[in-house]
């Protein structure tokens, strides 16, 4: 475990820590996701409705273009994905899951004035249409805009038939996270965990908030449930063994940085656990 560091390896691990830093926060949660949890459409999210009144108008046509611009911003080519919207919205003026798309492209790409016109436009025709309001307030939330943030996430949430409702709590868990209030955070992530146990982002992120309100048992329980399963990355095996260490399980420690390095061995996370670096500022959650 305390082996020396090559240089290159050294090398990595100064390169690694900024990015670490940002994804052991509530990155971590999202585990994924292009913009927020879900897509624009939200097929199967809203009961018994495709999302929006108009929706249920748009014909073949801009429907495919739609699902054009989905595959293309997942793959990484925002600007076609945006020219696919715009052909959508040419198609039925009035679709408002095209609207929500364009405003999630509009948002990777930095565009925020752009985006907030496009989901205020989709929740003018829709104003309960609850995959909107989650994206909506996901993108407040990333301009730190989070009292309005928490009224999105509410206002989904309070919507009849939402089929989502755990993946609005992890993204409103995030942004309470990130606002820096931790009880609301842990409060909200537990209604998610209770809807979803299986899902890895929120019990992650739960045990995170727990771990920095120095609740390391209850820490333990859901970040061993993470990395004991499928969903183990370098980031939760390290937040394990921050976990663990406070908690003195050092078997589990032991354990979690002996995966750590194994799987992971080129991540900034095993070079520090190699390193014994575990207070290091850059890879602590914060």
């Amino acid at each position: 475990m305390n082996a020396p560091v090559t240089r290159f390896r050294a090398a990595s691990l100064r390169k690694a820590r900024a990015a670490a830093a940002l994804s052991l926060g509530l990155a971590l949660g999202l585990l994924g996701g292009c913009a927020a949890p879900g897509s624009a459409s939200g097929s199967g999210n809203y009961a018994g409705s495709t999302p929006g009144a108009k929706a249920t108008q748009a014909d073949k046509s801009a429907r495919i273009r739609l699902e054009l611009a989905e595959g293309y911003y997942q793959r990484g080519q925002p600007d076609v994905a945006l020219g696919e919207v715009t052909q959508a919205l040419q198609e039925d003026p009035g679709y408002v899951p095209a609207y929500t798309m364009q405003a999630l492209i509009h948002m990777s790409l930095g565009q925020n004035d752009q985006a907030e016109t496009s989901f205020r436009k989709a929740l003018s025709l829709a104003p309960d249409n609850p995959d909107t309001l989650h994206n909506y307030g996901w993108f407040l939330c990333s301009v730190k805009r989070y009292p309005e943030s928490f009224k999105m996430f509410r206002k989904a949430l309070a919507v009849p038939g939402y089929r989502n409702e755990q993946r609005t709590d992890l993204a409103y868990g995030v942004c309470q996270y990130r606002a820096g209030d931790l009880p609301g955070a842990e409060k909200t992530l537990r209604e998610g965990f209770a809807l979803n146990p299986a899902n890895p982002a929120l019990a992650t992120n739960l045990a995170m908030v727990q771990y920095l309100r120095h609740e390391y048992s209850k820490a333990m329980f859901y970040i061993g449930r993470v990395n004991s399963g499928s969903g183990a990355t370098a980031q939760t095996l390290w937040l394990g063994v921050l976990i663990a260490r406070k908690s003195g399980d050092m078997v589990s420690a032991n354990r979690w940085s002996q995966q750590l390095v194994q799987k992971f061995p080129d991540s900034a996370e095993a070079i520090a656990a190699q390193q014994g670096h575990y207070d290091d500022s850059a890879l602590l959650p914060h």
